[in-house]
Formats: structure tokens, C-alpha cells, sequence
């Protein structure tokens, strides 16, 4: 992407869809006959990386996306069903792909595999930059991404440098839990916003995301510590997206938000909290949840699906924290 407005009619890195400047454009896999769909959808839907044919065995492809082209750069949502997409070498060296992307991964995760083996996931909730000139390969989840493009100049320029690593945290500040927020927010109400109101709010949106790039940069060059706030509440969504797994531990949240287990400590600390206290609350929170639903789940199963060993450590659990059995609450709504 070239450093400036992209004319009526031009389409840039990530929108291969046609549309005025602040036009919303869908698209879903649904639009195109089965014959046709991988193809179509491939052609339509992907222009910074491209689309693999799904392996052997793999469920029907699906998917919808809408983008946005604005002045400053490009918004977009992509949800579906499993896929990889890669960055070729020679896709990277055309400098068609001339972008930095912003992503936020609103449900499901990614994986992104490089050159190098190396393979970091991006989880649920959680706000990261990458480099869109790097040859990678990404491993996506069923889910939904939304994400902003910005040209590379621009957004290295704001960053001051290249993009450290794969990728690169954006949500352990306040700025860029008020970006994710901003970026969650237009996603939910794009399609009721008209072309004024949706300048307004994809201009404002590129502009914090570009200081949000520079703040990071200059966080990093004076290597300071993340904002503990911030990555208190980056740890406190991740634990609410994974609550269910069994062996959740704090080394294993601390590299989902990017930092050492020993910053994140020191962030809970910081809020009055500890690691594993909040996990256990989650988790309790969530059966109590789903034990009102009145689901028809056993308390076993409910005790597994949240996340505990075994029913009897989560029985005692649960007692400590709401003063009755798991089956004593089930009675008072059954």
C-alpha cells in the first residue's frame, strides 16, 4: 500500500472488494454456486494473503467479510470456518503487500507459522500488530478477526522501526484496550452507521491506532514496563476466553499477554489480586452460570467443562465460595 488516499475505485491491500471510501462491502462464501466457491471466494475475499486449499477431511469452507476503505487506511471483519492462508516470498518481495495490520481476534485464535518454525498463537481477545511483508503461514481457528490495515510507511514511521518478532502486543497499555474497544465497537455497528458518520469513526479509529503504534515504540525503546492495568485487564480477558482449560497456568497466561510470568505478578499485585484466585473466581462464576441455565448437565460434567479436575475439588470450591453445594444452588432454580 502506497502512502496516501487510495482513489474512488482502487482497491488496496486487504480489500479486494470494490467499494467507495467509507462504504461498507459484504461478501460470503453463500454468494457463489458450490462449483465455484473455493475459487471465487479465494479471488474476492483475499489480496495480502492467499488462500490454501483445505486438506482432505477438513469441513465445507464458509466464511463472510466486510471491508471499509478509508482515506488514512482500511477496516475489515472476517469470520468462518478453518483455514491457513500464507505470505509467499515472492508475494513479500512484489511490495504488493506494503502494510502493517492491526488484529483482534473477536473469537477463536490464530497461529502463525514461520520460516523459522517458530509458531506464537494469538488467542482470543487479544490486540496484536504484524508486519504484512513477512512470509509467514496462519493457522486460523473457526472464528472472527477484525482488523485495520495501514500503510507500512505510515505505521513504521509512528512505531519508530520495524516490528520486533512475529508479533507484537498492542493491548498491554490503556491506548490499546481503548483501540480493541473502538475497533469491537465499529465492527458491531458498521452496518448502521451512513458514509459521514462512518468517516468520523474509521478517521478517529486510524488515528489512535497510529498513536497507539507510537506509544508502543517509544515504550519499547525506553524499555519500559508494560502500564499494569492494562495488562491486568489484557490477562483478565484471556483467562475469561480459556477458563475451560484444565491446566490454565499463569507461565501460559503470561505469554498470551506477552510478558514474563513475573510482570504479570506483579500487575495482579498491583490490582489487589493473584493469578490463580482469579482463575478459580472465573471459573466458579462461569458454573454458577450454567448451573441456573438449568442445562441439564451433571455437576461433573459442568465441574470439567470450567475448568476443574474433578468434582469433588470443585464442589469444595464452590461451597467455600457461595455457602452451598453445586447441587443445593441447582435446587434453588430448578
Amino acid at each position: 500500500m502506497s502512502d496516501r488516499a487510495v482513489p474512488e475505485g482502487e482497491d488496496a491491500p486487504g480489500l479486494t472488494m470494490s467499494a467507495g471510501l467509507y462504504r461498507l462491502r459484504r461478501v460470503s462464501t453463500t454468494d457463489f454456486d458450490p462449483g465455484d466457491r473455493f475459487d471465487a471466494w479465494r479471488e474476492t475475499a483475499y489480496s495480502i494473503a492467499d488462500l490454501e486449499v483445505p486438506d482432505a477431511g477438513e469441513a465445507e469452507l464458509f466464511g463472510t467479510k466486510y471491508a471499509v476503505r478509508g482515506t488514512i487506511g482500511n477496516f475489515a471483519s472476517h469470520a468462518g470456518s478453518v483455514h491457513r492462508t500464507i505470505i509467499t516470498p515472492a508475494a513479500r518481495l512484489s511490495g504488493a503487500l506494503d502494510a502493517i495490520i492491526i488484529s483482534l481476534m473477536a473469537e477463536g485464535s490464530v497461529g502463525l507459522e514461520s520460516p523459522g518454525g517458530e509458531q506464537p498463537i494469538t488467542p482470543t481477545g487479544r490486540l496484536v500488530a504484524y508486519d504484512a511483508t513477512k512470509a509467514m503461514r496462519y493457522h486460523w481457528s473457526v472464528g472472527k478477526e477484525i482488523y485495520v490495515v495501514l500503510p507500512r510507511i505510515k505505521a513504521l514511521e509512528a512505531f519508530g522501526g520495524e516490528l520486533p518478532g512475529i508479533v507484537q502486543p498492542l493491548d498491554t497499555i490503556p491506548l490499546g484496550v481503548m483501540v480493541r474497544d473502538h475497533m469491537a465497537a465499529l465492527d458491531l455497528h458498521a452496518e448502521h452507521l451512513d458514509v459521514k458518520e462512518m468517516a468520523v469513526a474509521l478517521d478517529a479509529l486510524h488515528t489512535l491506532a497510529l498513536l497507539l503504534l507510537q506509544r508502543i515504540g517509544r515504550g519499547l525503546g525506553d524499555r519500559e514496563e508494560p502500564d499494569p492495568n492494562a495488562l491486568f485487564l489484557a490477562a483478565k480477558r484471556y483467562i475469561h476466553a480459556n477458563y475451560n482449560v484444565v491446566d490454565l497456568s499463569p507461565d501460559a497466561i503470561a505469554r498470551a499477554v506477552g510478558c514474563s510470568r513475573a510482570t504479570l505478578y506483579r500487575a495482579f499485585t498491583h490490582n489487589g489480586a493473584t493469578i490463580m484466585d482469579t482463575v478459580r473466581d472465573i471459573r466458579l462464576s462461569m458454573s454458577r452460570r450454567l448451573i441456573e441455565a438449568g442445562t441439564g448437565r451433571s455437576i461433573s460434567v459442568i465441574a470439567y467443562d470450567c475448568g476443574f479436575k474433578d468434582a469433588s475439588s470443585f464442589g469444595k470450591q464452590f461451597r467455600s465460595r457461595f455457602g452451598v453445594s453445586p447441587r443445593a444452588w441447582r435446587h434453588q432454580f430448578g
